[in-house]
């Protein structure tokens, strides 16, 4: 009985249809080349990413930091770990026109690359209808649909202009499998960080793509 639940557990957390639609604010007009160095602001700067605990945030600046190295840039980090340089060069305050500049002209990132998180959904694991509930309600699949919407935007330091902006949303749909009595149970095994991870990484290879010289 319980090899069986977790095979059935298995095929519906497979079986889940996940799918991203990206939507472009500003597209890129600038040529980013693998040799230019770009700079991750950190998650927790934007409130949104208070939704995640402080390990799911580091979690995902390390995908993205792996993402654009795999893609063959050669020189990202995150901009919480150049704290010695940062302050070497006088940077303490990257919104400061000038001291924004030298993060370019001084440590040599010609880009900051920003990720917001805007809006999410969860759902309930499970739920279900009996076959009297299916026959008298429409639509008569509840709505258990996860989703995350993120934006990703490169940023020129020297200026501060953003030359590329995509908001990224991603669903995770509910699977139902029917019973012996004519009812139907919905699952739902996703979660709001498994779509905010897949958001991320199709929202920062679509960035590269888009702005590739």
């Amino acid at each position: 009985m319980k090899k069986g639940f977790l095979l059935l557990f298995t095929l519906i957390a497979f079986s889940a249809c996940t799918s991203t639609e990206i939507y472009t604010r500003l597209k890129c007009h600038i040529c980013l080349s693998q040799s230019d160095g770009v700079l991750l602001l950190p998650l927790p700067w934007d409130s949104g990413f208070s939704k995640l605990s402080p390990g799911e945030q580091a979690y995902l600046e390390s995908q993205v930091l792996e993402i654009l190295r795999d893609k063959g840039f050669t020189k990202v980090e995150l901009y919480d770990r150049l704290e010695h340089e940062l302050f070497s060069a006088g940077i303490t305050d990257p919104n400061d026109p000038e001291q924004r500049a030298k993060v370019n002209s001084a440590l040599g990132y010609p880009y900051f690359l920003g990720i917001a998180l805007g809006e999410t959904r969860n759902s309930d694991e499970w739920n279900y209808r009996s076959e009297q509930q299916l026959y008298e309600m429409s639509p008569p699949a509840p709505d258990m649909e996860i989703s995350a919407t993120i934006r990703v935007a490169l940023i020129e330091t020297a200026s501060g202009n953003i030359v590329s902006d995509n908001a990224i949303i991603t669903k995770i749909s509910d699977w139902g499998t029917p019973d012996e009595d004519g009812g139907v149970n919905f699952w739902n095994f996703g979660s709001v960080s498994q779509a905010i991870r897949k958001a991320t990484s199709k929202g920062v290879a679509n960035m590269v793509k888009e702005c590739g010289c």
